[in-house]
């Protein structure tokens, strides 16, 4: 602790000393008795007067609280958040006899021995990332403090032991924070300050490096009452791995947030940021999004594999038919080619496959994404940033004078994007854009219903192409299905997806089905990656004068397939035909009961709503007229665009 005389000659305050008799701790006699002691030992004088007993530890810190008037402190009676102990690792607090309490104003309140040691107060600032708010605890408390917060090492070690032995070790480089124009940045220092709190840096490199080799999509850190959960979405579907205890949440997520340059000390409102890491010799961006709930603060971090894109149209898994219409499609010099399907069916990567097969010397393209998720040599990519007001609109207003051949939108989400981009395809430009609707003729009503006129949809689209994302079958361990050569009678409620596939297709689910086993190779789940399941919807003349007429989506449905065109449900049974997926994973994606709507009023199987007859008994369908081929509404008597009577079985049922 500080002496009388250089108290009194850096704070300008009363000496200690004075302090302590005018409290009637001491008497003049014992001030005179330890200044002695102090000059034979060179100790400062609290110190001293500890020693020889003439004080407590307790008094003289609040003593020395009053002379200095700063606030006095029992840290080891507090509940210490554990996200600020990683702003002052274990050893720096040790050494500096120091322990952080809390955040205001952006200042770190820390407990010490010493306030005035401002050598020490510049350690800790220089490592924290922000201004140091001293208070002042005896040391017996801070130590006391320190070793019951500071328990991080001993229970993570035992986290990343098992993890190690089941996985492997982590190895996790930081490349950088990725400058956004979207991150909010925070005062925090750089990330090889942050690694002295081993045990958070590698319980967080495990998780990262682990999703990485394991080929997750997305991380989601979950907070719960009592504990809280690590989930990796892997093919599409989220998978628990760890569960950790509570007070390890904080520290971690502050990690996170550190390495995207959040502000760590902002809990109550979301953040985006971003971290480029490199794990085996390649680097991956990580998207982190942090989102407060009820228990805590969530986090989801989007990893962005720049190795694993699928850039080439023909690996995506389109058929061969629809692969030559998407060809046709794109040679096009202008109107707009939509992709469609809801988040997370492949939408970005089948538009950077085409655009990839688009780029050249002689073509300029540019695209406005949000955000702008693989970097592609040779394409002109544009970043939105809303907080600036840098919309899609603003974005393309400024990209048609920049003399584009080729313009991809990552969404139409508003009128105004849609018309800037039906513009655009009007004046001799192709646009590539997406849609989230269910499939490829429902894109014409949406756009529709955000206000872009019939004529305009039906003159400026040149095609859709509609997706949905299917489990891959692992190769090395695929095993025949016994239940596809079940007789019908036997077939139990798991059969049901099968049982779809052979009543709605049954010429074309002739062969063998195969199911999952698992093996080393999938990691014990049966599947190995993904594919898309397509619906390709190229616009006909027929099919414009339909869409401009005010035909319905039905009609309009059923001209495309009779030119053609295959549904997703025809496509992922296709998939399942050919041993690449199952017929379970086709009706997950594709939500089987907005496929199979009717059923054959003769033999009760399912039918296609646009199907003349029965293909299982040759029933006529009641729901198409028989002359024209035309859908009928269920009051309707007479076909009112051929005259023909609508003659329906009373005994038909709809589900």
């Amino acid at each position: 602790m500080e002496n009388a005389t250089q108290g009194e000659r850096q704070t300008g305050k009363r000496r200690l000393g004075d302090v302590l008799v005018e409290n009637g701790l001491l008497t003049p006699n014992h001030i005179r008795r330890a200044l002695d002691e102090q000059r034979k030992i060179g100790k400062r004088l609290g110190q001293v007067l500890i020693e020889l007993q003439l004080i407590s530890e307790g008094q003289m810190a609040q003593s020395l609280a009053a002379q200095l008037g700063l606030s006095y402190t029992e840290p080891n009676t507090a509940q210490i958040d554990s996200a600020l102990l990683l702003l002052i690792p274990e050893a720096l607090a040790k050494r500096h006899l120091a322990v952080p309490l809390e955040i205001q104003n952006k200042k770190l309140m820390v407990a010490m021995v010493d306030p005035l040691d401002y050598e020490s107060i510049n350690d800790l600032r220089f490592h924290a990332g922000m201004a140091i708010d001293p208070v002042i605890a005896t040391r017996r408390a801070i130590l006391e403090a320190i070793e019951r917060s500071y328990r991080l090492d001993a229970s993570v070690e035992k986290i990343v032991e098992a993890s190690v032995k089941d996985f492997g070790n982590a190895s996790l480089q930081i490349v950088s924070p990725l400058e956004d124009g979207n991150l909010h940045h925070a005062e925090v220092r750089s990330l090889e300050e942050r690694s002295r709190l081993a045990p958070v840096i590698q319980l967080t490199n495990l998780i990262l490096s682990k999703a990485i080799k394991l080929r997750a999509s997305d991380i989601h850190i979950e907070p719960t009452a009592k504990d809280f959960r690590v989930r990796y979405r892997i093919d599409g579907l989220l998978k628990e791995d760890m569960c950790l205890p509570k007070w390890f949440q904080n520290p971690l997520v502050s990690r996170i947030k550190i390495l995207a340059k959040l502000d760590i000390a902002e809990r109550r409102l979301p953040q985006d940021g971003a971290v480029r890491v490199k794990s085996e010799n390649h680097e991956v961006d990580l998207r982190v999004s942090t989102l407060p709930t009820h228990h805590g603060e969530k986090v989801v971090l989007r990893i962005l594999d720049q190795t694993r894109i699928l850039i080439q149209l023909d690996q995506i898994g389109l058929a061969e038919k629809d692969l030559q219409s998407i060809r046709q499609m794109v040679i096009k010099k202008k109107g707009i080619i939509l992709v469609t399907g809801p988040t997370g069916s492949g939408k970005t990567t089948t538009l950077y496959a085409i655009i990839n097969g688009l780029k050249s010397e002689t073509t300029n393209l540019t695209t406005v994404e949000d955000p702008v998720e693989y970097m592609i040599e040779g394409v002109n990519q544009v970043q939105i940033n809303s907080e600036i007001g840098l919309t899609f609109a603003t974005a393309l207003r400024s990209i048609l004078r920049q003399d584009p051949n080729i313009i991809l939108i990552g969404e139409i989400r508003d009128l105004e994007t849609a018309e800037i981009a039906f513009r655009a395809a009007m004046t001799g430009h192709l646009v590539l854009s997406t849609l989230h609707t269910n499939d490829a003729v429902t894109s014409m009503t949406r756009l529709i219903d955000i206000g872009i006129p019939r004529y305009l949809v039906a003159s400026a689209v040149v095609g859709v192409v509609a997706q949905r994302l299917v489990r891959k079958l692992c190769l090395k361990c695929r095993v025949e299905d016994p239940s596809h050569h079940k007789p019908e009678a036997s077939l139990t409620i798991s059969d049901v997806p099968k049982q779809a596939a052979r009543a709605s297709f049954p010429d074309r689910m002739e062969g063998v089905f195969f199911q999952e086993k698992g093996c080393t190779a999938c990691r014990y789940t049966g599947f190995l990656e993904r594919c898309g399941i397509f619906e390709v919807l190229t616009l006909s003349t027929k099919l414009r004068e339909l869409i401009a007429s005010g035909a319905t989506e039905q009609e309009i449905r059923s001209r495309a397939v009779a030119l053609g065109m295959s549904s997703m449900v025809e496509d992922g049974f296709r998939k399942v035909r050919e041993g690449i997926t199952t017929a379970e994973e086709v009706v997950r994606v594709v939500e089987m009961e907005e496929v199979f709507k009717i059923f054959c009023p003769q033999c009760s199987r399912s039918l296609h709503i646009d199907f003349l007859i029965c293909p299982h008994c040759g029933c006529a369908s009641p729901y198409v007229c028989a002359a024209c081929g035309k859908f009928l509404q269920p009051e309707w008597t007479v076909c009112p665009y051929c005259r023909h009577s609508a003659q329906r079985s009373p005994d038909r049922h709809e589900s």
